[in-house]
């Protein structure tokens, strides 16, 4: 009987310290933790230690890095303390850009097994053999959701190719010789319920996790890209998945010769930090700490803080209608539309880039298309999909809840006056819509500002991609805002209280 110790993180998203950005306290989070963690395995177990992806993005000490091109990169130098052996690569790792992720890349010491993707025409990773110390053979490949055409800007991923994760899985398996256990890394998720095999999600193809369970020829399935927690059987092949932010990771203790595992999730608040990997860390936090201190300008009257996430989608609240604002400011559009994010706090009367960065978490840009309204009206249809009725009340569709909170889904719109009735059946919801105090005819013409992932249909907006593109304003959002608030020094802004959502 030969055990191996399989360790997993996935969708780390750059949380390298266990203290927070937010609220700049400790959490059971990080790869300071998970670097305890590892050590205490390989104290008792052979063990392999695998990345699936989502890392480079989502913590402001990354975004602060990538502005400045650091180098080395400071993930890099962390996975490489923890000596990581093989990495996935994940959606949001393309979305500073080819140089960034290639010079990650090339920083690692670890290898990619990421086999679907193509760069320039070769794969940027391969599937690994990993040869144990007792000479068994672990094939290991890695693949990725092909779906980031749809969410990506083009000119981040110019020279890459997606291919599809499922025919590749096959064509991988193929090629498999004399392998004595075989683990499949995907940065997708389920499309399915993992016991009733129930679709979950619209099946665009974005998560093909479940399907993969179908396939003959592996052992072992790791998934990411949901931010779940997931540790289950599906249709006889072990799967698991973990949160987001480094808070668990994945725990598999593998019998090679009888081809079985013991499958867990740790939370890491088990574990106390690694002071070694705060100490690598520490240069970058305290310029990062410097970068997010500087004041940027006040808003003039009542605050923009977020109270009730609910009711600030539910009843437009003022910080929407500030977004817009500055987006129209800078576009010159007749409509302008954004989305709470999963975590957005708002704005106090004083206004740092921290408050910048912990509201608008994703590297967005601007673009503005040409929609008629007939289109328009598709749009506000798929936007009041993020409700429903239950009881006589407004509440969040669960689709928009489970199996992964997608509230960055809903967006709200300035520039027109529209009314959503709810308990009307889906794509009869928009009662009203006016423009200017006039009915907005299907053969109206606008020009509507929204970010890139909406622009390229993220979140299932797939009559927008099809429209005229008018302007691209490829800047960060956060710069975008900053430059604004800098720019006046005290905002004045008036809040319009143009949506109405009934029953």
């Amino acid at each position: 009987m030969r055990k191996i110790k399989l360790l997993s993180t996935t969708d780390i998203h750059g949380t390298l310290s266990t203290f927070s950005y937010l609220d700049q306290t400790i959490k059971p989070q990080g790869l300071s933790r998970y670097s305890n963690v590892v050590k205490k395995n390989r104290e008792q177990f052979e063990c392999i230690v695998v990345d699936n992806g989502d890392s480079l993005q989502g913590s402001p000490l990354m975004t602060y890095a990538h502005r400045v091109k650091s180098k080395p990169n400071p993930l890099a130098l962390v996975f490489n303390h923890i000596k990581l052996d093989y990495y996935n690569l994940g959606n949001h790792d393309f979305n500073y850009g080819e140089d960034i992720l290639l010079n990650y890349m090339s920083d690692l010491n670890a290898l990619c097994l990421t086999s679907n993707v193509l760069y320039k025409k070769e794969p940027i990773g391969k599937t690994r053999i990993h040869t144990t110390q007792d000479g068994y053979r672990i094939a290991l490949i890695g693949l990725c959701t092909d779906y980031i055409p749809h969410w990506e800007k083009p000119e981040h991923i110019r020279n890459f190719k997606f291919l599809s994760p499922i025919e590749t899985l096959k064509n991988e398996l193929k090629q498999l010789n004399q392998v004595d256990y075989t683990i499949v890394y995907y940065h997708g998720g389920l499309e399915k319920d993992p016991t009733t095999g129930n679709p979950t999600e619209v099946l665009t193809g974005e998560n093909v996790g479940y399907e993969m369970t179908l396939i003959p020829g592996f052992d072992l399935l790791i998934t990411g890209h949901q931010h779940r927690s997931i540790a289950t059987q599906i249709n006889h092949i072990p799967v698991m998945q973990c949160s987001l932010n480094a808070t668990e990771y994945m725990d598999t203790l593998i019998d090679i010769t009888s081809k079985s595992c013991d499958i867990k999730l740790i939370s890491m608040s088990e574990y106390e930090y690694d002071q070694d990997i705060e100490s690598i860390i520490k240069p970058f936090d305290d310029e990062t700490q410097i970068w997010l201190d500087q004041k940027l300008g006040r808003v003039e009257g009542h605050d923009l803080l977020i109270k009730d996430p609910f009711d600030a989608r539910l009843h437009k609240h003022p910080y929407v209608s500030f977004i817009n604002t500055i987006q129209k400011q800078v576009t010159h559009a007749d409509i302008c539309g954004t989305a709470l994010f999963n975590q957005a706090i708002g704005l106090g009367n004083e206004i740092s880039y921290r408050d910048l960065v912990n509201n608008y978490v994703y590297p967005n840009s601007l673009i503005v298309k040409e929609i008629d309204g007939k289109t328009l009206k598709l749009y506000l249809e798929q936007c009041a999909d993020y409700f429903t009725v239950l009881d006589n009340k407004i509440t969040v569709n669960p689709m928009f809840d489970e199996p992964k909170p997608q509230h960055f889904n809903y967006d709200m719109l300035d520039g027109i006056e529209y009314t959503l009735k709810i308990s009307n059946p889906l794509g009869q919801r928009v009662i009203s819509l006016k423009f200017n105090g006039k009915d907005v005819q299907d053969t109206d013409l606008f020009s509507v500002a929204m970010n890139n992932y909406r622009a390229s249909g993220g979140g299932n907006f797939h009559m927008i991609p099809p429209c005229k593109t008018l302007l691209e304003i490829q800047r960060d959002m956060t710069d975008i805002l900053a430059e604004y608030i800098m720019d006046k020094k005290i905002v004045t802004m008036t809040h319009h209280d143009n949506i109405k959502i009934i029953v």
